[in-house]
């Protein structure tokens, strides 16, 4: 339930670095986890030395996540988004706040009422500004009650509203400044979404072993395996955690590649700027299986299978394979 303070949410750019907040466990449930101290230690991360994807010139693309120039000016159909968004998130929200107590009561763990109202929302946004995307490859979709991880390529804050047009339920992997955002952050600690800390390599492997748990829970993963938002379209380095999670796990990855969402809302821009030319398109992939790959080969996959499907120009070839040890959950929003 993403929809409302994601209009406004780029003020928390992923250029700015919020005051740390005291460590603690999130009403919502165990798995909205901020930094914690632990007596286990993180594996050790080696993204900074190693390669990275190369970009359609062969210029290396990754690394630390991009601070992006923002711009403010305001046009008629992000005013109109954010109008709508927020009209929507009043009568939605408040029926997912009374529903809270039961759900927790009968739903403790999936929680499945309040997956519904948050795809709805994110749904209706987009419905009442004209903006209806395309799914290519729905055959490769999982039956609803599947356990899966999704990866997908991050271009945009409204990749979220997009992908509520899977019709299939599942939990985030989100930065943790999102749960500051009002409305947002209440439904998101509602719906047990799983937030990381990002940085903290603690509250990294915190973020990790709730991945873990949640798909033992029963419910499907969305992750951005990028950790940030790419402001050129291009695929940036992927992060280790999910593939790793489904390895241990035992479930499937469906690699997803989302198009048109960045020339809505650029990763620069506050609000939408421009219907995208030629819509917004959710192309999905066969799944991976992780029992016949390791969770680099899996990776490697997914990368490659994204990127097939961006336009020629941003396409990077091929997949930056994590030094042993590397484990980072990713990010989402």
């Amino acid at each position: 339930m993403l929809a409302f303070g994601l209009s406004f949410a780029p003020a928390l750019n992923h250029g700015q670095r919020l005051a740390a907040p005291h460590p603690v466990v999130s009403r919502g449930g165990p798995y909205c986890v901020e930094a914690r101290r632990s007596a286990v230690r993180m594996m050790s991360s080696s993204a900074a030395a190693a390669p990275s994807p190369s970009s359609g010139n062969g210029k290396p693309h990754g690394g630390a996540p991009e601070k992006h120039k923002k711009d403010k000016s305001i046009k008629l159909i992000g005013l109109l988004f954010a109008i709508v968004t927020f009209a929507w998130s009043i009568p939605l929200f408040c029926i997912m706040l009374v529903a809270h107590p039961f759900v927790k009561l009968f739903d403790a763990k999936q929680r499945k009422f309040q997956d519904f109202i948050s795809n709805l929302w994110c749904r209706l946004s987009m419905l009442t500004v004209g903006i209806k995307p395309r799914m290519i490859g729905a055959e490769n979709l999982p039956k609803k009650d599947e356990v899966v991880i999704y990866v997908a390529n991050h271009t945009s804050f409204t990749d979220i509203y997009t992908m509520a047009w899977l019709d299939r339920r599942a939990k985030w992997v989100a930065k943790v400044e999102v749960l500051r955002i009002p409305i947002v952050g209440w439904a998101m600690q509602m719906t047990k979404h799983v937030c990381l800390q990002r940085g903290d390599r603690r509250a990294q492997l915190e973020a990790y072993r709730a991945m873990l748990q949640t798909l033992k829970d029963g419910n499907s993963l969305v992750v951005y395996p990028e950790g940030t938002r790419s402001s050129d379209g291009r695929l940036r380095r992927f992060q280790s955690g999910a593939f790793k999670a489904a390895k241990s796990v035992n479930v499937p990855v469906i690699p997803l590649t989302l198009l048109g969402t960045r020339d809505f809302m650029p990763a620069s821009a506050y609000l939408p700027v421009q219907y995208p030319k030629n819509g917004v398109q959710i192309v999905v992939h066969p799944r991976i299986m992780p029992d016949h790959h390791t969770d680099a080969e899996m990776l490697s996959l997914a990368f490659e299978a994204i990127d097939s499907a961006l336009p020629r120009e941003l396409q990077a070839g091929s997949a930056r394979v994590p030094a042993e040890g590397e484990t980072s959950a990713g990010s989402t929003v």
